[in-house]
């Protein structure tokens, strides 16, 4: 049993949570041997632990519990967030809801029965989605264009997500290509790259190795954000450019601070006494997130564990100045992520419900039956 530091054995620690953050890590490792899917499944138990079916007696978190419940259910999560991305990507590329549906589910079939390693399992189904969409339309001459522009997506799909390189630009959106290329992130990154190596660079500025490294990665994380956004990336980290993700970062090292005893944070002033407390009594971070908003605003959602060990979801909106300081516009704090049940009274076609796989079928899946 994994037992818990606190002493009215009451919320999750620290060390808890670390155990069971191993856990589903080995379980995924045992389940999914193709499949990295550790870090995805982890990040979906902490969810689970914020809702009201969890166990709220950290005593009854024993080894079984995550075996036989909370794994299945985390598999399923994100399984089912898998599905919907690829829904998400057809249908806002056909309008067609069944086949939307269809391709879906063939693409996470495809990835169960995968004999390759798979890293990056989101990526891996973007690309297979759009291939499979390529399939449907490829021989369709009246949806010639709609083939054309998703060939040209899959092949940036593959080569920014899954490769993690940086993409040839001619190959991107011809406005958003045009726009890269007059933009100051892509100069600025051409500069540095046009040198046969980075000795070279760091010789023709007078500056160190090491200075010319750190302005090169964030040359290119600045360029590839500025991409992917024009590409309508909404949720992730790689949204921010250099700047702005060491901003996010800083505001993350002062919520620290704050759960220190630091009182020399100045936002702390513009939140509510009981905000303020909340962020107080925060005693870990254990995972952040980001989404875009508008231009310059975002949600920022910090994964807590509070200092009697409960879990808690603290969600920032923020904006970011020109010059990169933060202003808190908006804050809550979740404990449980709530359910919210179908009132009798509204009737849901049975064709129209969830189709997402259960954890039984996707482990028959996995196993080829």
């Amino acid at each position: 049993m994994i037992k818990s530091n606190e002493s009215d054995n009451k919320g999750i620690s620290q060390e808890q949570l670390e155990a069971i953050n191993a856990q589903i890590s080995a379980l995924a490792a045992e389940q999914f041997v193709n499949l990295n899917l550790s870090a995805g499944l982890v990040e979906a138990a902490q969810m689970l632990l914020l809702g009201k079916s969890a166990p709220q007696d950290s005593a009854e978190i024993t080894e079984d519990y995550i075996t036989n419940t909370l794994f299945p259910r985390a598999v399923e999560n994100v399984f089912e967030k898998y599905r919907k991305n690829c829904f998400r990507i057809c249908l806002s590329k056909t309008q067609n809801i069944d086949l939307s549906e269809d391709i879906a589910q063939e693409a996470i079939s495809l990835l169960l029965s995968s004999e390759n390693r798979v890293e990056n399992a989101g990526a891996w189904l973007a690309k297979v989605t759009y291939n499979l969409l390529h399939a449907h339309y490829k021989n369709t001459k009246k949806e010639a264009q709609l083939y054309e522009r998703l060939s040209l997506e899959a092949t940036t799909f593959e080569k920014w997500i899954e490769l993690g390189d940086l993409l040839e630009l001619k190959e991107l959106d011809a406005a958003l290509a045009e726009q890269l290329l007059k933009s100051d992130e892509y100069r600025q990154y051409q500069e540095i790259d046009s040198y046969n190596n980075i000795k070279d660079y760091a010789a023709a500025n007078k500056i160190s190795v090491a200075t010319a490294r750190k302005r090169k990665e964030r040359a290119r994380r600045n360029l590839k954000a500025k991409a992917l956004r024009g590409m309508g990336w909404q949720s992730s980290p790689k949204i921010l450019n250099f700047n702005q993700y060491f901003a996010i970062q800083k505001f993350i090292r002062e919520v620290l601070r704050v759960c220190s005893g630091d009182k020399d944070v100045k936002w702390m002033k513009s939140l509510s006494r009981e905000y303020a407390e909340a962020v107080k009594n925060i005693k870990f971070i254990a995972k952040w997130g980001i989404s875009a908003i508008g231009n310059l605003r975002f949600r920022l959602r910090l994964f807590t564990i509070f200092e009697d060990g409960k879990p808690f979801m603290l969600t920032f909106i923020i904006e970011l100045s020109k010059r990169n300081s933060i202003s808190i516009l908006d804050v809550t704090v979740n404990q449980f992520a709530g359910k919210h049940p179908v009132p009798d009274t509204v009737f849901i076609p049975k064709d129209k419900g969830k189709s997402g796989l259960t954890y039984e079928q996707i482990m028959s899946r996995l196993k080829g039956n």
